[in-house]
């Protein structure tokens, strides 16, 4: 829910060309981009280069995507670069979220690129997920890193290293 003080939206108005449409909700601690019915690249590109504008005052951004074409050749297109223009600094976060199996493919193969190129950026199954790994700032870890071994896995790893003659 947005925000009752500080709250902003801008939203697009459809053409007759094309029905994609998009709003952008600052909300408590994190901008929200919504997009719909987007069918191009370039549609995607005027998305990303309006959500870029707020990324300058917030480091939070959760992108949902609904009813669109999925994108793969993300890298011959800019889409890399418009994320890398979204993301500024290793603090900005961008989460994606998809409606389709398709969409939420396309958004893994953008974060693999994205994140080789040093893009803060992840693709969510539920926007209750992104939220956590937002706000989950001072760990700084991401979701999908194995977590720390239990006290008692260590001690036996340590064991069996030991009796094997590595340590």
């Amino acid at each position: 829910m947005p925000s009752s003080e500080n709250s902003r939206t801008l939203e697009s108005t459809p053409t007759r060309r094309s029905a994609m449409a998009f709003s952008i909700t600052v909300e408590q601690d994190f901008v929200r981009a919504e997009l719909s019915n987007r069918e191009t690249v370039q549609e995607m590109g005027d998305f990303l280069r309006a959500v870029a504008r707020y990324s300058a005052r917030y480091a939070s951004i959760v992108i949902q995507v609904r009813q669109s074409t999925p994108i793969f050749h993300v890298e011959q297109h800019g889409l890399i670069e418009s994320l890398h223009e979204i993301a500024r600094s290793p603090q900005h976060r961008i989460a994606l979220l998809a409606d389709t199996a398709d969409l939420r493919s396309s958004h893994e193969y953008l974060e693999l690129l994205a994140r080789q190129r040093g893009v803060n950026v992840r693709s969510f199954r539920s926007e209750g997920e992104a939220l956590l790994w937002m706000r989950d700032r001072h760990r700084g870890a991401d979701r999908r890193q194995a977590p720390e071994p239990r006290l008692g896995e260590e001690r036996r790893q340590r064991a069996r290293r030991s009796t094997s003659g590595v340590e």
